[in-house]
């Protein structure tokens, strides 16, 4: 472990950590292959699938403001291990699941997706108190490594246990994920509940409830880092809405490909996912965040936009699967340093509302680039409605060079606190 990159899994608790969220993540993505590929077989119909799917959108983004609140009341650590053994018993039910009850399906998302905000929050919040602060660039890069070897390993793993064992086979498997990550969570040292702040004046729960979270909402708008990096999260997951809904069609009307090619092309982005992860593990503390943040998001606008017009010059998915590999390295740069930025711009005992702010906001933006989509591709063809995802994250980098403060690269390290 003596390589700069890899120096922080010599950090016990950031190990287990890490390897209890890749588990959590294979698990997640063996289910989301699943369910889908379930509940279109036994309805037929396309919109009772994206029913599951928004089932679950919408529950997040109703929920997802006000579960900050709570991970700043209780013990970070202890709530990844309970929200992870309540998930392995929600997946549980999906053994029960038969083509004339898929409606199972969307209560069971929308029950997964009320209770892993509590988690992610709490791995966002609880990071910066485990990781001295000179390696958190390089935890955030690697913590969004292991996200990509979930999505690059998951499907593949959930595509032959769906012909396997079916569902059920599925539902089992993913139960005993978040069992396993549990159990290593709990293995973290220390107590991790937020630092304690004075009681927000209020009659009743509710009031004090409201007013809590109404102060996390207040510092995001006063800190002039946090108004840029949400800025720099909106832009970027827009376009990310609008890619994702039009990443079949490019596929298919574009590079005149099929489930092969849209393989390749999943597989690669995941791959250039882990590549991004390794190398910002290795180099994203090195330079400042604005350039790292900005930079970044520019070189990976350009390189989308390359990906979407190529084949106007040549047919063939070969430069779109580079291009994907390639995108992940400032792709990874630029997200794992606003991760950064977001943990040090934040008291410890605001961390889970700042963070289940920015959920919430990554949500809703993924879902507005959705319907930006729906809507232009009424007038646009595919291509010209991708170069508008490809002009965000070029619009995003370049509001961060213009407005982000200037911060030093690394700050002096200091040691995680253990307990409160």
């Amino acid at each position: 472990m003596s390589m700069p990159n890899l120096a922080v899994f010599g950090n016990r608790d950031f190990s287990l950590l890490w390897w209890g969220g890749l588990i959590s993540y294979l698990g997640n993505w063996m289910l989301t292959v699943a369910v889908p590929v379930t509940v279109l077989e036994a309805t037929g119909s396309p919109t009772a699938m994206t029913a599951v799917i928004a089932a679950a959108t919408g529950v997040k983004l109703l929920l997802g403001p006000f579960v900050g609140v709570l991970v700043d009341r209780w013990d970070r650590r202890r709530v990844m291990v309970g929200g992870n053994l309540v998930l392995a018993v929600i997946v549980l039910p999906y053994v029960l699941v038969s083509p004339s009850t898929w409606w199972l399906c969307a209560i069971l998302m929308a029950a997964s997706a009320a209770v892993s905000p509590f988690v992610s929050t709490s791995e966002d919040a609880l990071l910066p108190r485990v990781v001295p602060d000179a390696q958190l660039p390089a935890a955030n890069s690697l913590n969004s490594l292991n996200n990509d070897l979930g999505r690059l390993i998951g499907p593949f793993l959930g595509g032959a246990a769906v012909l396997l064992w079916g569902l059920k086979g599925v539902a089992i498997a993913d139960a005993a994920t978040y069992l396993v990550a549990a159990a290593l969570i709990f293995f973290v040292r220390g107590k991790h509940r937020a630092e304690r702040t004075a009681p927000v004046p209020g009659k009743g729960a509710v009031a004090r409830f409201l007013g809590e979270f109404g102060e996390g909402v207040k510092l995001t708008a006063a800190n002039p880092v946090l108004r840029v990096v949400f800025g720099f999260f909106l832009l970027t997951f827009l376009g990310e809405g609008v890619f994702s809904s039009m990443f079949i069609a490019y596929t298919e009307r574009v590079l005149d490909g099929g489930p092969a090619e849209y393989a390749w092309l999943l597989a690669a982005q995941a791959v250039g996912g882990i590549l991004g992860g390794l190398v910002g593990a290795r180099y994203a503390g090195r330079w400042s965040p604005r350039l790292t943040m900005g930079i970044g998001a520019v070189v990976f606008g350009l390189i989308d936009l390359f990906t979407f017009n190529y084949p106007k010059l040549w047919m063939s998915v070969v430069p779109g699967v580079i291009a994907m590999i390639v995108v992940g390295v400032p792709f990874t740069l630029s997200y794992s340093t606003a991760q950064t930025l977001v943990q040090r711009s934040t008291e410890d005992a605001y961390r889970g509302r700042v963070f289940a702010a920015r959920g919430t906001l990554t949500a809703a933006a993924m879902l507005a680039g959705t319907g930006m989509a729906v809507l232009l591709g009424h007038s646009f063809d595919v291509v010209t409605v991708l170069n508008v995802q490809g002009a965000m994250p070029i619009l995003a980098g370049l509001v961060t060079l213009l407005f982000l403060p200037s911060l030093p690269a690394k700050e002096k390290p200091k040691e995680p606190a253990l307990a409160q």
